[in-house]
């Protein structure tokens, strides 16, 4: 009779996994013990090469990524090359607790870490982590997208930049009055937009708290012609209430 976890699991369409280890025997031991737990293992490789091939041919839900591979790249250097064009989440596993090779493999970003040998609660709960956060960051990157759609519709010019100057976002309302790419702009510090600098004590000094509401501030395109815009400034609140930066909203008048 199933467990409770496993009827949760053979409910939903099976999650496709990718093992890259270059122990034989170790890979079929994964393969074998993600099979009982009801995940589909999609394909296996041994190489960075093959990592590359199959991940891209078979588009998993998850890798297992072998840390330590052998050949010219190693198990860091393949999950870069995979990220790099795919998105998929990353669990590394690894028979070494190195400092130096985890603050490696965080640049990858990686969705866990499993340390040979591991037992099957192990592997079950890192898995579950990992498809949970993926889920969760589509979700987010779903909403900011929806967001910067919603932004980017509007008429108002709107730009974010942090308590030093430098400028965030840049909508394509501020792209087209400006004259400028949000790329472009997104190099630069919102000082560098104003024809007069005495109105730099508006956009940057002061209390980041504080609400200025239908402030003049006159402006310049890239062509160096000068406009005038009426301005909201707010602040700009990250994670945990923090003061991150001002959203300024401007019209023109």
């Amino acid at each position: 009779m199933l467990k409770y976890e496993d009827q949760s699991i053979l409910s939903e369409p099976k999650k496709r996994i990718l093992v890259v280890e270059d122990d034989i025997q170790m890979s079929k031991f994964i393969q074998f013990k993600l099979d009982s737990m009801g995940y589909k293992v999609v394909g296996d490789a041994i190489n960075c090469d093959q990592a590359l091939e199959r991940s891209q041919a078979l588009d998993p839900d998850l890798i297992l990524m072998d840390i330590m591979l052998d050949g010219h790249d190693d198990g860091i250097e393949t999950a870069q090359k995979i990220i790099d064009r795919q998105h998929v989440p990353i669990i590394y596993l690894t028979a070494h607790e190195d400092e130096v090779l985890f603050d490696r493999a965080k640049i990858t970003e990686p969705f866990g870490y499993l340390i040979k040998p591991f037992n099957d609660r192990d592997l079950r709960i890192v898995l579950e982590t990992a498809f949970y956060r993926n889920a969760q960051d589509k979700q987010l990157k779903q909403a900011l997208e929806d967001v910067r759609n919603i932004i980017n519709s509007t008429i108002f010019i709107m730009i974010t930049y942090d308590l030093e100057g430098h400028i965030i976002e840049f909508n394509k309302m501020a792209e087209k009055t400006f004259g400028l790419e949000r790329k472009i702009a997104q190099k630069r510090e919102v000082v560098s937009l104003l024809e007069n600098k005495q109105d730099h004590t508006v956009l940057l000094d002061g209390d980041p708290l504080a609400v200025h509401q239908h402030e003049e501030i006159s402006f310049r395109d890239e062509a160096g012609e000068p406009f005038r815009c009426l301005v909201i400034l707010s602040p700009l609140q990250g994670s945990g209430d923090a003061i991150q930066g001002r959203l300024l909203v401007a019209q023109l008048i």
